[in-house]
């Protein structure tokens, strides 16, 4: 018969609580709960699966043993502003952050790293496992395995925090897109997903593959509890002539109120009659009359036309400007203000969105070297949160970088003088020696995204002093007691 010690019983229960902390409450193990998850790990599991998965999901459940430590000699303003930048593990940060701001977060934007293999960025892309068997049937594991659990407690934690309306929004390439959109349909659920949107990231792709060029990007778009809501892309700016007559609709009757219609035809009556152009047939059912460009009586037209009567009625009302311009009386309208279009799924220069070029010469001017790879353009960002917007909403990044996402957020609140708060959190991830950034002083990424967030302190408050472009500098320090700081 065994002998247990209270030692042995001790290694155990410490071992249970390693990969099962879910199974203890208040330090004291729930044996009903234990069954549970045992009898749930039996079942064959659906969805994405990889070594370690269950560990990293528990990643997110535990207690940080960091504290956010505020240091107002990096901060600017730190008294009065509400910005946050935090330098420090994301995994902590966002934990840290759940005290004071969850279901608090409008939108997040990140761009981690995309685990393609490379070390020759400023920071380190490369998740795959060295101690990986290469056998084909642990490709996936060797590859991808490590890369999925990094992103997976960060996804949980980040779906947390943001606000019931809330959306968030990640950059990745065709590395891990696949895994990244199965992994992101578990966590925010696929019938809260939104859209894949091909970002073009080059006008001028590198000539690297033998099958194809790398032009675009892509952009996973998930909302917390997915809405009826219209998603806002950009706005038309230059008025154009619509035709209001359409050959596949069915024959209409619509009259123009006097007085309300524009037109080239000189002055005179007009009598009721058969009108039209080549491909129309427009017949005016009662006479009508023209003085000094306008209708000064009303037109009453029998035609194939785009709209209904309470629809003409209401675009006039908003101002809409209709005219009927020639004697064939086929009538057009020009709308003062246009509302914004739903968003396509192709992001390009044609909604206003730079490249990575246009990004990369513009931090470099900034910063007064290229210090960064592949920075993403603030024009990408404020083109994402600017889909369902909150001028006093808090847009949280962390996967900071340089800083693309707090530049967003300053020249979104610049356009409209908004009170938009950013947060953002970048690890102080060491440059290599063999760097234009190690070169220009810079010794950790966080330093460049201190620096970025600096000067674009100094630009605005120069051009909009009202607006709230300074931060609260906080750093992640382990813990000593439970002492916490309220933002």
């Amino acid at each position: 018969m065994t002998e247990y010690t209270f030692e042995t019983i001790d290694k155990l229960l410490d071992m249970l609580k390693k990969k099962h902390p879910k199974a203890f409450f208040n330090d004291e193990l729930d044996l009903k709960k234990l069954d549970e998850i045992l009898q749930n790990e039996n079942q064959i599991k659906s969805g994405l699966q990889w070594l370690g998965k269950e560990a990293s999901k528990n990643q997110a459940l535990s207690k940080s043993n960091f504290k956010l430590t505020p240091n107002p000699e990096k901060s600017i303003e730190f008294n009065s502003s509400e910005n946050i930048f935090i330098e420090g593990d994301n995994l902590d940060a966002l934990k840290l952050l759940q005290e004071d701001f969850t279901e608090r977060i409008k939108a997040i934007y990140i761009d981690p790293p995309y685990n393609t293999g490379s070390e020759s960025f400023v920071y380190t892309d490369k998740f795959s496992s060295a101690k990986s068997s290469q056998k084909p049937e642990n490709h996936f594991e060797s590859i991808h395995s490590n890369w999925l659990s990094m992103i997976y407690p960060r996804l949980i934690l980040g779906r947390k925090l943001l606000r019931n309306d809330g959306l968030i929004f990640v950059s990745i390439d065709d590395h891990e897109l696949a895994n990244l959109k199965l992994l992101m349909d578990e966590v925010f659920g696929e019938e809260n997903y939104i859209e894949i949107f091909s970002w073009v990231k080059s006008e001028t792709p590198a000539n690297l593959s033998r099958k194809s060029k790398k032009v675009v990007e892509y952009v996973l778009c998930y909302q917390k509890l997915k809405d009826k809501s219209k998603f806002k892309g950009i706005k038309k700016t230059s008025p154009s002539s619509n035709g209001l007559l359409n050959q596949s609709n069915a024959i209409n009757i619509l009259t123009f109120p006097k007085n309300k219609v524009t037109t080239r035809i000189p002055d005179g009556k007009i009598p009721k009659g058969n009108y039209g152009t080549d491909k129309y047939t427009i017949e005016l059912l009662e006479d009508t009359e023209v003085k000094a460009g306008f209708f000064i009586k009303k037109v009453t037209l029998k035609a194939k036309f785009k709209w209904t009567q309470p629809k003409l009625d209401e675009e006039i009302k908003k101002g809409t400007f209709i005219q009927i311009p020639t004697i064939k009386l086929s009538p057009s309208y020009e709308k003062l203000s246009y509302d914004e279009e739903v968003p396509p799924n192709l992001i390009n220069h044609k909604v206003g969105v730079d490249t990575n070029e246009t990004a990369s010469k513009e931090l470099q001017a900034m910063l007064g070297a290229k210090v960064f790879d592949f920075p993403k353009p603030p024009s990408l960002i404020k083109y994402l949160l600017g889909f369902s917007d909150d001028s006093e909403g808090i847009f949280l990044d962390f996967f900071a970088g340089s800083g693309a996402t707090a530049q967003a957020v300053l020249e979104m609140n610049e356009k409209d003088l908004g009170k938009r708060k950013y947060i953002c959190v970048q690890l102080p991830e060491t440059i290599k020696h063999n760097t234009e950034a190690y070169r220009n002083g810079f010794r950790k990424i966080s330093e460049i995204t201190h620096k970025r967030l600096s000067l674009l302190h100094k630009k605005h408050k120069n051009s909009l002093p009202k607006i709230d472009s300074g931060f609260k500098y906080f750093e992640l320090k382990e813990l000593e007691n439970q002492g916490t700081f309220v933002f």
